[in-house]
């Protein structure tokens, strides 16, 4: 069975109606292509993009987002808080 990541946590919604964190990134990655497109730097926008919620891959990070929505046990968690982007 192959791992399933997602990007944000949406308030009442099973996990099959989450954001795919791939979806996600690729999303973010062409908007802010488009932003920096009049700077000419295109190409490190995408790739900043891609990469600014590389941390949300974490078992951590995904444990915490089901934990969120009430798709976990509490009692099974950890003190403290996820902190995905210092990947």
């Amino acid at each position: 069975m192959t791992q399933k990541y997602y990007a944000h946590s949406l308030e009442g919604k099973p996990p099959s109606e989450l954001q795919p964190l791939e979806v996600h990134l690729k999303i973010v990655a062409e908007m802010v292509a488009e932003f920096a497109r009049p700077f000419k730097d295109e190409a490190w926008a995408r790739l900043a993009g891609l990469w600014h919620d590389v941390g949300k891959y974490s078992k951590d990070s995904q444990f915490k987002l089901m934990v969120e929505n009430g798709f976990e046990d509490h009692i099974k968690t950890k003190p403290g808080r996820v902190i995905y982007s210092q990947a």
